[in-house]
């Protein structure tokens, strides 16, 4: 306990100079250079969108695009057709190798850094939301705890990584990430896959995985970027990046986050507020050894302090959660270029330290992974991605005893062109759990871009299983007795294109199955199994129309259904979300981001009042934010932003607060290569 309670003091001294620190940074550097921004110039910034998925159908000649990692592409995975678009994303997550978007069969949404920038939103989660398919709930201000789902699915059923690493917590009540703590003012990419990946990430991806790229260098030379920012609450915001690039491809960059608020009451009845504090350091880098290899590391440091109510009245409660994380390995490319290999090792430990007067508890987390990867391409329309991984998790709590499972993973997936245009995948896993013994998963896509035409069919089809969390196992509420759940899911789709991909427009039809659902009795306070299934299905539709160079329009929205065995519907998940994007450049050196939200149709699980448990309708609500920016200086932005500007009183969680009308003033960065 002296180690625990010492590391997080020395954070906490640091986090309260943090923001100060920042603001003087920002301040000298911005002054010490006029140049342009390298990472993300503000010129480009108000260009932005957050597509569901870009068509490749821009007549620009084929140009190199860059990767945010030194692992070679495959030539089956490349777009070489002349309708191929320089600019359009390649995405890592969809075939655990480097592929262009067109080439992907899964439904797959990219949200690059001039979309971040263009909003200045703090938190992962604030994104998420407006990507089809994606709902977000949370239970008062920033920090608090946050449900967010993919498709239908909880956040136990998404695998989140963060420069490949798995930040999901094994002491949870169920193994998932704590979406409500990721910061993204290190994020350079964030991909949300969409659909079973059970084949590629194991049991934990039934919904699909978001996978988050930060920061590095894109030219030879020193950049920083950055920014501060005060606002409603009295929430200090900062964040800072500095990295280096040699001209042979080595690089290696640092971030460091911080955020401070007052908050509000969390409880809907209350009157005191919930305040919260974050301090992250993040940070990556490679190194060239040869043509042929390269390491690489990764690492992420978590200190948060969260004030919060529970059962929607007052509390005095109080969560500290610390959280450390890293990855380390070597790429290494074998005949020309044809084989290339990844090998890593990667650890991470949670630790969350509960006060709920007058009652006190801790939760213990922690991974240890190992991993091979390969990828063979046999020639430029064939290629095969195989590997192992292996991990053991392990919980222990004030009130349960050290308990831990091993997982190992063989898995392969081909991956083919038979005709132009037409490229098939098509792979399986075997993993063999300590305790459930071996579960065989599959995954089948196809993605076929018309030649000739701005049209493209995608399909997914996958299986999947989850495995109890030791949580559900060995807590006191837990069942030893659980098996395994089991899913299928499938998805077809069409993304239409017009005039060289200036308008566009798409729709995806989904389902996913899952028999044997684990859930808790709210009435009885344990855990327990559905029999029967579990059904998801609903529609995604996207448009965007590129109306200038600097003016874009977007819209997406998402049509849920959700029932549980008995015919019922999920709670928290509402039938009908609708998100809408403005983006623009008017005069020369301003730019204007609008976002808008609405979602209708929720429902909620309450006791009224106990033991009485029913569901009850969640009223429907519009949220509208915006940010209007000003190139003070080249590379540097000044901007004010708002949200929910309509200051409309709506929940997401009954019994729960959300933040009202805010106001928030900053400045963001960008220098380039020195």
């Amino acid at each position: 306990m002296y180690l625990r309670f010492s590391s997080r003091s020395f954070s906490r001294a640091v986090r309260s100079r943090i923001t100060a620190v920042t603001a003087a940074s920002v301040a000298a550097m911005i002054s010490a250079t006029g140049a342009q921004a390298q990472s993300a110039p503000a010129a480009e910034q108000a260009t932005s969108e957050l597509p569901e998925l870009v068509v490749e159908t821009s007549k620009k000649p084929r140009a190199a695009k860059k990767k945010p990692t030194s692992e070679p592409q495959a030539p089956v995975t490349q777009d070489t057709s002349p309708a191929a678009d320089p600019e359009a994303p390649v995405v890592f997550s969809a075939n655990r190798t480097p592929t262009d978007a067109a080439k992907v069969g899964s439904s797959v949404s990219v949200i690059t850094e001039k979309d971040i920038d263009a909003q200045s939103k703090t938190f992962l989660q604030d994104y998420l939301q407006q990507v089809p398919g994606v709902n977000v709930v949370t239970t008062g201000g920033v920090g608090s705890q946050t449900t967010f789902r993919m498709r239908g699915l909880n956040q136990n059923y998404i695998k989140v990584l963060v420069d490949g690493m798995d930040l999901s917590d094994p002491s949870g009540t169920q193994t998932s990430t704590r979406l409500e703590h990721l910061m993204v003012g290190d994020t350079a990419q964030i991909e949300v896959l969409k659909g079973s990946q059970s084949t590629l990430y194991g049991g934990d991806a039934v919904a699909g995985v978001i996978s988050l790229d930060t920061k590095f260098a894109r030219q030879p030379g020193l950049f920083q970027s950055g920014g501060g920012e005060y606002g409603t609450y009295n929430t200090w915001r900062g964040a800072y990046t500095a990295g280096y690039a040699d001209a042979n491809g080595s690089n290696v960059a640092f971030t460091v986050q911080s955020l401070e608020t007052d908050g509000f009451s969390a409880a809907r009845l209350g009157t005191e507020d919930d305040g919260y504090k974050n301090l992250t350091f993040s940070g990556r880098g490679e190194y060239k050894v040869s043509d042929e290899v390269t390491v690489f590391f990764a690492a992420r440091s978590l200190d948060a302090q969260l004030e919060y109510d529970s059962s929607g009245v007052d509390r005095d409660n109080v969560v500290d959660t610390v959280q450390q994380a890293g990855r380390v390995g070597a790429n290494v490319s074998l005949l020309g270029g044809r084989f290339v290999n990844t090998f890593a090792i990667q650890g991470m430990q949670t630790q969350r330290d509960a006060v709920e007067p007058p009652f006190t508890s801790w939760f213990d987390g922690d991974r240890i992974k190992g991993e091979y990867r390969g990828t063979f391409s046999f020639n430029e329309r064939l290629a095969i991605v195989s590997g192992v991984d292996w991990e053991q998790l392990g919980f222990e709590s004030m009130f349960d005893a050290r308990q831990s499972v091993d997982i190992t993973s063989p898995y392969a997936q081909l991956i083919v062109e038979p005709i132009d245009g037409l490229v098939l995948t098509g792979g399986g896993r075997i993993d063999n759990h300590s305790l459930f013994g071996e579960y065989d998963t599959h995954r089948l896509t196809a993605a076929y871009l018309v030649p000739k035409s701005e049209t493209k069919f995608h399909a997914s089809y996958g299986t999947g299983f989850r495995a109890p969390s030791l949580y559900e196992l060995y807590s006191f509420s837990g069942n030893t007795n659980f098996v395994p759940e089991t899913s299928v899911s499938w998805d077809v789709g069409v993304d239409q294109g017009f005039m060289g991909n200036r308008y566009g427009v798409g729709a995806t039809y989904f389902q996913i199955d899952i028999d044997n659902l684990i859930t808790f009795d709210n009435f009885n306070f344990i855990y327990q199994q559905l029999p029967g299934t579990t059904h998801n299905e609903g529609v995604e539709l996207t448009a965007f129309a590129k109306l200038t160079p600097t003016t874009i329009i977007s819209a997406g929205y998402t049509y849920t259904e959700s029932t549980e065995p008995d015919g019922t519907r999920s709670v928290r998940l509402p039938r009908h979300n609708l998100a809408l994007g403005f983006s623009a450049r008017p005069i020369d050196k301003t730019s204007i981001n609008i976002n808008g939200l609405y979602v209708a149709d929720s429902i909620d699980g309450v006791f009224a009042p106990f033991p009485v448990f029913e569901k009850q309708k969640v009223d429907d609500f519009f949220l509208l934010s915006a940010k209007v920016g000003y190139e003070v200086l080249p590379g540097a932005t000044a901007y004010v932003r708002g949200e929910n500007l309509l200051d409309e009183d709506y929940v997401t969680a009954i019994g729960y607060n959300n933040p009202g009308l805010t106001v928030f003033g900053g400045v963001q960065f960008a220098l380039p290569a020195n």
